[in-house]
């Protein structure tokens, strides 16, 4: 939405003896391991993050004092990590039980010569000593305590010029991805997230992409931290308890508070500590509107999803638990799914059009009577008691055997509530990162992703945008593909296919991802080659926050035939944001410019769709041919740029625009709940019906609304379902109406 609204630690490593080795011994050792061993970090080198360039303090070493204590423990922590000689030769690696780098890359293109200073810090932004000095570019670190990814080394000529930054956690995640340890200095911690909150803010169409992980510890003494485009905020616990931080707010780019393109930001996995206040700058300030989750929060303070007295248009939180109220009074819509309000919404209301909570537990002091279906009586919230199959979205987290994992919650039905209790992270399986994950950085190939693929590896995608020579692959049940920072993938101009190419296998799992259309393909994501009788409801695949751009990024013409394809059958959706953009860089929007046809085409049968916004789409928005299906939560908006009303029929020409939801004939049982539909038309045009349906005992739909949000009259759709419902055509603007239920 954009013009049609009111224009939208420090702890300090104990000083350990280090021996210095000017070469590495050639060949490796071997340990023979009673547990799963670190692998080596994959990936292409990473470039030096600066954050700070401390003032150069040399320690004494102190041989004999630290070994005794130390050493046994250290290679034991770091034994576990495999050899060098398993994994090429990357600048951080373990050999014989300690941290080897090699920062002769970093000479290459640079006149710097040694000697050179080793400084060596626990955390990325921790306290930085002075360990050793060395002529040669190679250096071993012999005693180390707690786990090998602790540890940053800064390279620097004895003149203070920086060489390079180093660490088995940069190696691994890359240089988009600040990792920060309750040892870093709380204050750098703040002040690093919030300079890249300046240097992001209001980049819609920024290229960049960032996140921001938290081991588990106490952050709060950080202090206020903004979220802005592209940025994914996460802790690294195994439960949201294990991560603490003070706030969060997301101010708004466009002026009197309007959230209305606060877009493509995260949070999930971390507590919110702080007093419970309707003071706004004390409030947990979520103002965002689509492409936002919140997952796996817990929070103490009032969650607040709006920014001062203005317009937003959200958004969606699961599996989180809140202590106090959370709401707002302008939203557009919200959908709350399998959740803890331990206060409802307190002093907030929903006032707009569209609110639905599905399987959310109450804490005893709420009015239950304000939690129910309430559209009969005019109201507009939606209450469904329980989420009939879910199964959360996987996140990484770090383990106390100092190792980074990956779980993936069970699959759960008729499910209420949240998915964790504050010590258990729940039911599910844990998959080592470093074991069977290939983890992409940019500059792997698509060819590259599919070599891993191919060889049975789940894929975790680093922050950044990928474009894509061929689609990736997924033929192997149970794989994940699972992006952090908001990582981008693009079918690249040798690819007219898609990004993404799911066979027809069980328990695929595809998350945190989005897709950007630079050049035109058939579709961005396809599950299923073709419908299919092969049911996978005891496994299915998983498909949640995915983020789908035809246009808006690059100025040129776009087409995408169908943004998201199902064929495969059960298919559980969670959270979509399928945009065929109405705004971006001059060149980039226009009838005639990013052209397509469908948001989401379903094919498959049993397919369960929760959040689905999808908006702007030349046709039909979502188009549903397969039976069983199940939608709870849609968002849309008509396409504002449709030219005339001859350009904009369905049926052959025959009727008066396209659905924005359209339920193909012959299917023979469907259900819907909780539909906000609006039109937002430049010109005058007409809709016939902002959902077609065919009349038969087995579909079924409840709380369905319009909205007029155009100016001007001979605008606005005719009917809200089939020819149910006198909606907004030619009426006035904010005119909602609404069908309490079809038949």
């Amino acid at each position: 939405m954009k013009f049609m609204q009111p224009f939208r630690n420090y702890i300090k490593p104990i000083i350990a003896l280090l021996m210095i080795q000017p070469v590495f011994a050639e060949t490796s050792y071997n340990y023979n391991l009673s547990r799963p061993a670190y692998t080596g970090a994959q990936g292409t080198t990473v470039a030096a993050v600066v954050v700070h360039q401390p003032g150069l303090s040399e320690i004494a070493e102190s041989p004999n004092e630290v070994r005794k204590t130390t050493a046994a423990k250290a290679r034991a922590q770091t034994a576990v990590v495999k050899d060098k000689s398993e994994v090429g030769s990357p600048e951080v690696f373990i050999q014989k039980g300690r941290i080897c780098l090699n920062f002769s890359k970093r000479l290459t293109d640079k006149k710097m010569k040694g000697p050179f200073l080793i400084r060596r810090s626990q955390g990325r932004l921790g306290d930085y000593q002075t360990i050793a000095k060395v002529t040669q570019p190679k250096f071993v670190d012999q005693v180390l305590l707690g786990s090998p990814y602790d540890y940053y080394y800064e390279i620097q000529t004895v003149k203070g010029e920086l060489v390079a930054r180093l660490s088995l956690e940069l190696q691994l995640f890359g240089e988009n991805t600040f990792v920060y340890s309750p040892t870093d200095n709380k204050a750098r911690v703040g002040n690093e997230v919030n300079q890249l909150h300046e240097k992001m803010f209001g980049k819609e169409f920024s290229p960049n992409r960032y996140a921001l992980l938290f081991k588990s510890g106490d952050y709060k003494e950080a202090g206020l931290l903004k979220i802005p485009f592209y940025v994914q905020i996460a802790g690294l616990g195994k439960v949201p308890y294990d991560v603490a931080i003070s706030n969060i707010h997301t101010p708004p780019h466009l002026a009197d508070g309007n959230g209305t393109c606060t877009f493509w930001r995260a949070a999930e996995n971390l507590s919110v500590i702080g007093p419970e206040s309707y003071e706004e700058e004390q409030t947990f300030k979520w103002a965002v509107s689509q492409a936002a989750p919140l997952r796996r929060i817990y929070s103490t303070r009032v969650v607040r999803n709006q920014w001062a007295n203005g317009w937003v248009s959200g958004g969606y939180t699961a599996d989180c638990y809140f202590e106090a109220a959370a709401g707002s009074k302008n939203q557009q819509q919200w959908y709350t799914r399998n959740s803890f309000l331990n206060k409802g919404r307190g002093k907030f209301e929903e006032i707009k059009y569209n609110y639905c909570f599905q399987g959310v537990d109450f804490g005893s002091s709420v009015d239950k009577n304000s939690y129910q279906n309430n559209w009969a009586t005019g109201g507009n919230v939606t209450v469904i008691p329980t989420t009939p199959v879910i199964r959360e979205k996987p996140f990484v987290f770090f383990d106390k055997d100092g190792r980074y994992k990956v779980f993936r919650p069970a699959l759960k039905h008729n499910h209420t509530g949240v998915s964790y209790t504050r010590d258990n992270m729940g039911a599910g399986d844990i998959i080592d990162v470093e074991k069977d994950f290939y983890v992409v950085k940019p500059g792997d190939t698509a060819a590259e992703m599919n070599r891993q693929l191919g060889n049975g590896k789940h894929l975790l995608i680093t922050p950044g945008m990928y474009e894509l020579s061929e689609p990736l692959h997924v033929s192997k049940a149970n794989t994940i593909i699972l992006g952090l920072g908001l990582a981008t993938l693009i079918p690249g101009s040798a690819n007219p296919q898609t990004a993404i190419d799911v066979d027809d296998v069980a328990g695929v799992t595809v998350a945190s991802l989005m897709f950007d259309a630079h050049y035109s393909s058939h579709s961005l994501i396809q599950v299923g080659q073709e419908k299919s009788g092969i049911r996978h409801d005891s496994n299915p695949t998983l498909l949640a926050d995915l983020f789908l751009r035809i246009g808006g990024f690059r100025a040129d013409k776009v087409h995408v035939d169908q943004s998201v394809i199902i064929n495969s059958n059960d298919v559980i959706g969670d959270h979509f944001w399928i945009w065929r953009a109405d705004h971006g860089v001059k060149g980039s929007v226009g009838w005639d410019i990013n052209t397509t046809r469908n948001g989401l085409v379903v094919n498959g049968d049993y397919m369960t769709m929760y959040a689905l916004f999808n908006e702007h789409f030349q046709e039909y928005q979502t188009y549903w041919t397969g039976n069983y299906g199940r939608t709870y939560f849609f968002q849309c908006e008509s396409p504002y740029d449709a030219p005339n009303q001859a350009a904009y029929r369905s049926e052959h020409g025959t009727r008066d625009g396209y659905a924005a939801y359209k339920v193909a004939d012959a299917v023979q049982q469907h259900e819907a709940y909780a539909f906000g539909i609006y039109d937002v038309l430049v010109n005058p045009i007409r809709i016939e019906s902002s959902v077609e349906v065919p009349v038969k005992p087995g579909v079924r739909l409840k709380h369905i609304c319009n909205n007029s949000l155009s100016n001007g009259p001979n605008r606005g759709y005719g009917y809200v379902i089939n020819q149910v419902g006198k909606s907004t055509y030619n009426t006035w603007r904010d005119n909602r109406t609404y069908v309490v239920e079809f038949p």
